[in-house]
């Protein structure tokens, strides 16, 4: 139990419960499990106009990691001068097997495939499921969330669209704690293949390393006392390193490290020119249906106003942090008549920072 109080935690909150509306509970793997999580459809997820693929209560070895994990705030901008910010909260279908429709299980025939996992094409998209895939058909498509146990990872696929544009979010887990995100921007219509565009996902993580209101964040290991955008570098760190972010819990050390991947250096902040997005990350303390930068996500609102997240409010600091939230921008960039139609994907690792394990061994479930 001084385990437990060290954490902030106790043993009846150490057990995952998913009784919220449209709540389902993930156990992997199913028996003896290391992550647990509720998970929630694209249709049913917060904030306006939706956030994709939302996990809520997300614990490792019976610690819990994550509050939420979603994508509240999505857009497309052109080089013609139109933008949008697109919705979170249509559903589209996609290539599964039925053991891992919306249940944990492993596929036998074919993985799960969205419009982007089937795009090969620089010019000509494959319209809506199955895509023009051989062999599959309408009676292969479902909408939801895909659930797959690769041995040692799990894999959450799900598809939603905004008009002609269709987004794949994953998420995978690891049985060392590890995580990867990955967002993936597809098209069903070939439309807007003649004008170079871009588009933005930006994740919000909104963690509670044991409790919430005592983690601190930092960026290559060095404690932030104020809220704080940050942009992206392969050389910007101490000696010339990779910059990274991290997330530890005050009390017990545990925490992740954020690491962009490859394809996050693709495309950098403002590649238009039209000043809408201009940091990578920003770091905030928690506030209650705070969801983005603005509260209503109209179509028009072509900007993302970091501003309006980190302000200079306290976040803690060193040896003491606080409720805090992450938002990381994922992009990329579509050029007209040479790889507009081709789907690219993006999206950082996080590393767990500490010993999870030490915790769990001491009876946090049954």
């Amino acid at each position: 139990m001084g385990l437990l109080l060290a954490l902030g935690m106790s043993s009846a909150t150490a057990q995952v419960v998913c009784n919220g509306a449209n709540e389902n509970l993930l156990r992997w793997p199913a028996d003896n499990p290391v992550w647990e999580m509720c998970w929630l459809t694209p249709a049913n997820s917060s904030g306006p106009r939706g956030s994709g693929m939302e996990l809520r209560r997300v614990h490792y070895v019976g610690t819990q990691v994550l509050k939420t994990l979603h994508s509240p705030i999505l857009f497309a901008e052109y080089a013609s001068s139109t933008c949008y910010r697109d919705w979170k909260d249509s559903m589209a279908s996609f290539v599964a097997e039925p053991v891992v429709r919306n249940q944990l299980g492993e596929t036998s025939a074919f993985l799960p495939t969205t419009s982007c996992d089937r795009s090969q094409s620089n010019t000509q998209s494959y319209g809506n499921c199955p895509f023009q895939l051989p062999g599959r058909t309408s009676s292969d498509c479902f909408s939801g969330l895909s659930i797959e146990d690769r041995g040692d990872h799990v894999v959450l696929t799900t598809q939603y669209d905004a008009s002609w544009y269709a987004y794949t979010s994953r998420a995978i887990f690891y049985a060392n704690g590890a995580f990867d995100l990955q967002f993936g921007f597809g098209n069903f219509s070939n439309t807007s293949n003649g004008t170079t565009h871009w588009h933005h996902n930006y994740w919000r993580l909104d963690f509670d390393i044991g409790d919430a209101g005592s983690d601190i964040l930092s960026i290559n290991d060095v404690a932030q006392d104020t809220e704080f955008t940050s942009l992206r570098s392969q050389t910007g760190g101490p000696g010339g390193t990779e910059l990274t972010w991290e997330v530890r819990d005050a009390n017990s050390g545990l925490g992740y490290r954020m690491v962009p991947s490859r394809n996050d250096y693709q495309t950098p902040t403002n590649q238009s020119g039209r000043n809408f997005h201009m940091v990578d990350v920003i770091g905030t303390v928690y506030k209650a249906n705070e969801y983005g930068d603005r509260s209503n996500n109209n179509l028009g609102d072509c900007a993302m106003t970091h501003g309006n997240l980190a302000n200079g409010e306290s976040i803690g600091g060193a040896g003491v942090g606080a409720d805090v939230v992450l938002y990381y921008r994922a992009a990329v960039r579509d050029q007209a008549g040479i790889d507009a139609m081709l789907c690219k994907s993006a999206g950082p690792l996080f590393v767990p920072l500490g010993n999870f394990d030490q915790y769990f061994e001491n009876g946090f479930e049954d």
